[in-house]
């Protein structure tokens, strides 16, 4: 039986990759705000920030409970992300709309990946941790989607 300190193999791999995202996120969101031309934009991506930071402490003490290697960095595809969000908002004048549109697709891929660990996990004495953490990543989509509506 799996438990908090005996986690499967499915669930540490899980825990990995959500660890990474986390880390892929909070990087890009806190490299967005500082192109942001509005502050209400950019603070939220600062907070925004903080939450993944804390989202990715969290998932990496499970994973030293378990004696497993914590993930130091992101993803290659993050990476490639924070690269064309850079890109793009060069291209666009810096427009806060496409840099939300951007945001909130990033979003979406964590959310989706959430879900698949949920999926592939479930029943695990994780669930509950990422349920939370999968509902702050929701959220925050609404909140990104509702700035967008209001600087279109």
């Amino acid at each position: 039986m799996e438990t908090i300190r005996d986690l499967d193999k499915e669930t540490i791999n899980g825990i990995e990759k959500l660890c990474k995202l986390n880390h892929d996120s909070a990087e890009g969101f806190l490299s967005a705000a500082d192109e942001m031309t509005s502050d209400v934009v950019a603070d939220t991506f600062r907070v925004t920030s903080k939450e993944r930071e804390r989202q990715r402490d969290q998932l990496a003490t499970c994973l030293g409970v378990n004696h497993e290697k914590i993930p130091s960095g992101g993803t290659a595809l993050g990476t490639a992300h924070r690269w064309w969000l850079d890109a793009r908002a060069a291209l666009n004048g810096h427009d806060d709309e496409v840099v939300l549109i951007e945001a909130a697709r990033g979003e979406k891929a964590i959310e989706d990946e959430y879900e698949d660990v949920l999926i592939k996990t479930a029943g695990s004495p994780l669930n509950e941790l990422l349920q939370r953490h999968l509902e702050s990543i929701k959220s925050s989509r609404r909140r990104l989607e509702r700035l967008k509506e209001m600087n279109a």
